[in-house]
């Protein structure tokens, strides 16, 4: 344990036994927020952490006096994720980020807020960072009626329950490892091993883990859904669809497939976020009924040598 102030101490993540604890935080923050926006849904962190969830990460819960007041990640050697229940807390958090950064060479640190959060804003414009655009953060109000899935013919929506883990696994790198229509470059890591740790994990449900088969059986787009009962939020992460079979509403079908699912799992809310230069998964999700609600913020600051 290591002390940043008198009062206040923080836990690194040193393995799968730790992970509970950061679940927990993340579903009580994000209900006790709503409908204010938080960093983390519960399933993005096992989303994050994977695949080897026994391995120390650059994950940290902050408490003091044995309350959890703060959780906060590294998601690169200069860009810092934090939700905290005080500002104070936050200001003296990113201030011990800024000092590892530096000490790890980076020269500028990133700090991930959301534009409705003003007391973020003013605590991180008094700490010297500049506002740098995020992407949109999307949702959608299960409450009402739902659109229909629609499907070209010979095509079907359906969960991973029973599903061959290789093929599941090839369906999200199919639709990760072409992204040259984004400006990106790069292959995806996801293998089966990978996708079989990712299923055995907490949260992780094969029911809300939505896939569009082929008349083939080849299986061409993907959307994991994750139920937080606690706030009643489900959450979206990853989406996407291979790549020869882009822009004919694939993605979409797998999308309100997974709110319906959601829906019947008593979630009150959906939520997705994606990047800003992201144009055909924003198009995605406008047209599978969410909103835009928020957008992301990455306020930045140059580091001394």
């Amino acid at each position: 344990m290591s002390a940043l102030a008198p009062s206040l101490t923080s836990e690194a993540y040193r393995g799968a036994a730790d992970l509970p604890a950061l679940l927990a935080f993340a579903a009580r923050f994000m209900a006790e927020r709503w409908p204010m926006e938080s960093i983390w849904h519960p399933g993005d962190i096992v989303w994050q952490l994977k695949p080897d969830y026994d391995a120390a990460k650059p994950i940290r819960l902050w408490s003091e006096g044995g309350a959890p007041l703060a959780m906060s990640m590294f998601t690169a050697a200069d860009e810092f994720w934090i939700d905290s229940r005080s500002e104070d807390v936050a200001a003296a958090v990113i201030a011990k980020a800024e000092g590892l950064a530096a000490k790890a060479g980076a020269q500028r640190l990133a700090v991930r807020a959301w534009e409705s959060d003003a007391a973020r804003a003013a605590t991180l414009a008094r700490l010297g960072y500049a506002w740098g655009e995020g992407g949109p953060i999307f949702r959608f109000d299960l409450s009402g009626d739902l659109p229909p899935v629609r499907l070209e013919s010979g095509f079907t929506a359906r969960d991973s329950v029973g599903l061959d883990p290789e093929a599941r696994a090839k369906c999200h790198r199919d639709a990760w490892d072409h992204l040259e229509h984004l400006g990106i470059e790069g292959r995806s890591s996801f293998s089966t091993e990978v996708y079989r740790a990712l299923a055995a994990a907490p949260l992780y449900d094969p029911a809300l883990d939505i896939v569009i088969a082929a008349p083939d059986g080849e299986l061409v787009a993907n959307a994991l859904a994750w139920a937080d009962p606690v706030s009643g939020v489900g959450n979206f992460e990853p989406v996407g669809a291979s790549g020869a079979y882009r822009g004919r509403g694939f993605g979409r079908a797998a999308v309100v497939e997974g709110l319906h699912r959601l829906k019947a799992a008593g979630m009150r809310w959906a939520r997705v976020g994606t990047a800003h230069f992201n144009a055909p998964a924003i198009a995605t999700y406008l047209s599978s009924g969410f909103e835009i609600t928020d957008r992301g913020a990455l306020w930045t600051k140059a580091l001394a040598a």
